[in-house]
């Protein structure tokens, strides 16, 4: 990973540029690193949908490769340049970027289209009642669908501007951003991507500093153009799976068999594959010596799951509890821990907490324990 302290005004951003658009964010380091994993097979998966494989990292603290700070001035956030990107963009490269670009566009489109049909019948989606700290744009979350559409519109055509200090200015002229949608998503995308293709046959690495004084390159342009049009789209189908009740949806099951195959799956995706997990002897023990287990299920898919071994008087011990990643940040960890702690108000629940994952058990009435001590596993 790539990281970027003070993103987003006092956040830190990870960039994972062997994916590039690939982003994750927290509010510390920890959590960041805790992030990224589940960033990447969230990324993976989508490509995978439109037909692109590729193969994720395996669970694990992410390497930091380079480590660039977003500057401040006078109010306004100049965000990081990496060391990679200051390099030519090959063309093979240029056109993968330009295509995945447009399946982002076409992803967003799609779902602009489900939400005018719920806004026709139930009214506005109405904005995220979490945190805004707990979205990369908080402070932006409560905008339209469309607002959202036009904005990201005339985001791609600011992005495709910024190295023209360097290589000649050229106009955006086409259908304005207050008339209608479609016409001006559509001809805002064609004039950005054929800006790119420009920059690119005219200088392939495009090293500019704009007027605010953010350094550029094209390969950042094409890294910020997908990320910006993938963080909507999963701001705006995560407004829309809680406006829809999807996470009702799911179905909860207690002590429902769980294979071990589908369970290391959704550890490996949720980034908790650790070498004592991936063995499947061992976690068909620690299955079998559950006190209790609650898995969710979308369709015929593991999509969380969760145990707990307790004596059922006292004391209780949490372990295990993953979540896939295209279901984060949208309540299911929450249902899951309420199922798994129900009828245990006399138990003390004791679990390990990863890094960065403080503040969502803190909200599930979890304390940090100052003395406890634990023997680590000696093999």
């Amino acid at each position: 990973m790539w990281l970027e302290p003070g993103y987003d005004y006092g956040r830190f951003g990870a960039w994972m540029l062997d994916w590039p658009g690939c982003f994750a964010w927290g509010r510390s380091r920890d959590a960041v690193l805790a992030r990224a994993h589940p960033a990447v097979h969230r990324f993976v998966s989508w490509l995978a949908d439109h037909g692109e494989s590729l193969v994720g990292p395996e669970p694990g603290r992410p390497e930091i490769v380079e480590e660039v700070p977003a500057v401040l001035v006078d109010g306004y956030e100049l965000n990081a340049l990496f060391a990679v990107e200051q390099r030519e963009v090959g063309g093979v490269e240029l056109e993968q970027a330009i295509r995945r670009i447009g399946w982002a566009r076409e992803d967003l489109l799609a779902l602009a289209e489900r939400i005018d049909a719920f806004e026709g019948s139930k009214g506005s989606l109405p904005p995220e009642s979490r945190d805004a700290g707990e979205t990369a744009l908080g402070a932006q979350a409560g905008r339209t669908a469309d607002a959202v559409l036009r904005h990201v519109a005339g985001a791609g055509i600011w992005l495709s501007s910024r190295l023209d200090r360097a290589l000649g200015a050229v106009r955006y002229d086409g259908p304005t951003r207050d008339g209608e949608r479609t016409p001006f998503v559509e001809a805002a995308h064609a004039w950005a991507m054929a800006r790119v293709r420009d920059l690119h046959s005219t200088d392939a690495v495009g090293v500019a500093t704009d007027g605010k004084g953010e350094r550029w390159t094209l390969a950042k342009v094409l890294r910020r153009h997908l990320y910006h049009q993938l963080d909507h789209l999963e701001e705006l189908d995560r407004r829309l799976c809680v406006a829809e009740g999807r996470l009702d949806r799911v179905e909860l099951r207690s002590d429902s068999p769980v294979s071990v195959k589908a369970l290391i799956a959704l550890l490996r995706a949720a980034g908790l594959g650790g070498p004592a997990r991936m063995d499947p002897d061992r976690l068909q023990r620690a299955l079998d010596g559950s006190t209790s287990t609650v898995s969710a299920w979308d369709g015929d898919r593991l999509v969380g799951f969760a145990r707990i071994v307790s004596d059922e008087a006292s004391n209780a011990y949490v372990s295990t509890v993953a979540v896939d990643p295209r279901w984060h940040d949208r309540g299911l960890g929450t249902r899951i821990m309420r199922r798994l702690m129900e009828g245990r108000d006399e138990v003390k629940l004791v679990l390990e907490a990863r890094p960065g994952a403080d503040g969502f058990y803190e909200r599930l009435g979890f304390q940090p324990a100052r003395h406890a001590m634990a023997r680590p596993r000696l093999r």
